[in-house]
């Protein structure tokens, strides 16, 4: 991925750039914004280009640098994850110290050319005593590094963290680019890709992942027969929570749900209907909660948070 490659921020992008070309740029950077659209991506394309070694306005995305950079081999480039009780990736599991110790002693070993850039995945995993440990690092980064911590939930970041870095606001992406990209560039019909934008809040990983995993259409169907429980359907409520509590997507299920309630409330206020707008904001909320719930460190039961969510929605 090349900075010119990026989809959207222009702002954003256009701001960074000209800091890095400037050699004003910050020690440290919290990318914020809605899950896939783009932070990541943008974090490795400011690393493949302060490491490109053919000195242009962009990463040249040929060169051995460029080449090792994208393949995640390059030596100055040290990406953290939250990871599994195994050690595995894992975007729900945490950032523990023995991961931030090997970065700080990689960041000792001195480099011959380029710069360092610390790329830190889901940054609101930090176990606390990890998140301590490497505030010495933000407060003091070795010479020559740049840090990006990236997060869709900047509000769990501890406030010492967020006072060493310069932020930058990753907003959803615009639906109609988003459609355009997923038309043009990976030939999706536009009608499938049109619905899978909206569903998806203008993320293009999750537009894919709708299209891909054929389980897009199942979320939907499943809040749709959501919002058509009543008061009186606690038996079908009961059954919708537990096959909810099985699911391995449960979170992104419950993503789709939110989509559901909040074009709901769209389409309400649009017609005047403000009880039933309420309604909707009130279930989007509770939705928004249950997720909270059975996602670390809480880890709720899930069929009992799915029970408890399902019959509020259902109106009980």
């Amino acid at each position: 991925m090349r900075i010119s490659e990026i989809i959207g921020h222009e702002r954003e992008i256009n701001a960074l750039c000209a800091s890095f070309k400037g050699n004003r740029f910050a020690h440290a950077y919290l990318f914020a914004g809605p899950d896939g659209v783009g932070k990541r991506m943008a974090a490795r394309a400011y690393a493949a280009f302060l490491n490109c070694t053919a000195g242009l306005d962009d990463s040249c995305g040929v060169c051995r640098s460029c080449v090792a950079v994208a393949s995640g081999a390059h030596q100055n480039v040290i990406e953290i994850w939250p990871t599994d009780k195994d050690g595995d990736k894992d975007l729900n599991g945490l950032i523990k110290v023995d991961a931030i110790r090997d970065v700080q002693s990689r960041l000792r070993c001195r480099i011959e050319s380029g710069m360092k850039v610390v790329i830190v995945e889901a940054a609101d995993r930090f176990m606390p005593q990890a998140a301590n440990a490497f505030l010495k690092t933000l407060e003091e980064p070795p010479e020559a590094t740049v840090i990006f911590l990236v997060t869709a939930r900047p509000f769990a970041l501890l406030p010492t963290v967020l006072s060493r870095c310069q932020r930058v606001n990753f907003a959803p992406l615009d639906v109609k680019k988003v459609v355009d990209y997923l038309v043009d560039k990976k030939s999706y019909p536009s009608s499938e890709a049109g619905l899978a934008v909206r569903m998806s809040e203008g993320s293009i990983s999750k537009a894919m992942a709708w299209l891909d995993d054929g389980q897009g259409m199942l979320r939907l169907q499943l809040a749709e027969a959501l919002g058509r429980l009543t008061g009186q359907d606690a038996d079908q409520a009961l059954r919708l929570a537990d096959e909810l509590s099985k699911r391995d997507d449960i979170d992104e299920a419950l993503e789709a749900f939110k989509v559901w309630y909040r074009d709901m409330a769209v389409a309400c206020n649009k017609g005047g209907a403000s009880h039933e707008i309420l309604r909707a904001i009130a279930c989007y909320s509770a939705i928004n909660a249950a997720q909270e719930e059975i996602r670390p460190p809480r880890n709720a039961n899930k069929l009992l948070a799915m029970e408890t969510l399902v019959l509020k929605l259902a109106g009980r």
